[in-house]
């Protein structure tokens, strides 16, 4: 795994309080949240989901895999 899906994961997990299951959608509010790139090759300052979503940011879409863990 790249360094970058460990950032975005631990940021889902630390980030969040809202409980996603599997086959959830992430809120377009979550999605424009900003997070501080400080380690990895990403071409921003920071990082939001939007970035990764077509519809938000101009037509390129990509794939994103998000592994969420639960604490129980």
């Amino acid at each position: 795994m790249t360094k970058l899906t460990y950032l975005i994961m631990i940021l889902f997990s630390a980030g969040f309080s809202q409980v996603y299951e599997i086959g959830d959608q992430v809120s377009i509010e979550h999605q424009m949240m900003e997070f501080e790139v400080c380690y990895g090759d990403y071409p921003l300052e920071n990082l939001k989901l939007a970035d990764f979503n077509g519809e938000l940011n101009g037509g390129n879409y990509a794939i994103t895999f998000i592994a969420l863990q639960s604490g129980t």
